[in-house]
């Protein structure tokens, strides 16, 4: 009877060490696993950071690096500057480099503003393919490259008009902002000029955005024709002629006299 207590004894004290080696492995595990996610975590998060940078980089790399075939295409709108100056006039670049105003709409008028930065844009001419700049001196021109002075702030006015200052040049004395103008009779204006102002009408210009529609979603339903069954011709109806009256003999009756 002793030889089966010892053996049970001796089991018990077996199982009872395997769930304590267990028990005491299992947070070893967790510990190795622990280093090896965070590793992973902070290998993507690294990851993540260099595109994220790489991405930037390029970006400004681009922006700066812009010129008449290579320039933003964000916040591109394509149509005309219209200012109520005088008669009217439609702001137009020429393919000489001349900047005057038309007071009807033709080809030079159409132009394609679009975004350098945060309230800065840039206007080129569709037809003549040059840029709109102001130089040093205050007067409007046109040139093939995307320089600095092409750049241009745009202001919304109160009347919803815009305005359009050089972001490069301005009065040094003052700090007063140079201005796209035309005068009464379509020629453009200096900017330098202390007559040029963003209270008077001449550098009021109203965007004439030609805004494309979406096609419309239409569908169409086709009917199945239906068979044509041949048509057979139709026989006349035989004309009948009028039905004569009956024509019945008509008796006499012999009426005899005496006397």
């Amino acid at each position: 009877m002793r030889l089966p207590s010892f053996c049970f004894i001796t089991l018990f004290f077996l199982s009872t060490s395997n769930v304590w080696t267990s028990v005491s492995a299992a947070p070893k595990l967790k510990k190795l696993k622990g280093p090896l996610a965070r590793g992973s975590i902070n290998n993507r998060s690294i990851i993540s950071s260099s595109a994220a940078s790489s991405s930037l980089s390029s970006a400004t790399s681009l922006g700066s690096e812009i010129s008449g075939s290579l320039w933003r295409t964000a916040g591109r709108r394509t149509g005309s500057l219209y200012c109520t100056v005088g008669i009217g006039f439609h702001l137009q670049i020429h393919t000489d480099g001349k900047v005057n105003g038309s007071h009807e709409a033709s080809h030079l008028s159409i132009l394609e503003i679009f975004a350098v930065s945060q309230g800065i844009v840039g206007i080129r001419g569709v037809f003549s393919n040059l840029f709109l700049a102001m130089s040093k001196k205050g007067k409007l021109h046109a040139t093939p490259k995307f320089t600095d002075d092409c750049k241009f702030m745009e202001r919304y006015q109160e009347n919803s008009y815009n305005t359009y200052a050089s972001a490069t040049y301005r009065t040094e004395k003052t700090g007063r902002r140079w201005y796209v103008a035309l005068n009464k009779r379509g020629k453009a204006k200096k900017g330098s000029s202390p007559r040029v102002k963003p209270q008077h009408i001449s550098t009021h210009f109203l965007p004439r955005i030609k805004h494309t529609e979406p096609p419309e979603l239409s569908f169409t339903v086709t009917v199945p024709e239906k068979k044509k069954t041949p048509q057979v011709p139709v026989k006349p109806k035989p004309i009948k002629p009028p039905a004569k009256k009956n024509s019945s003999p008509v008796r006499y009756r012999l009426k005899f006299r005496f006397g």
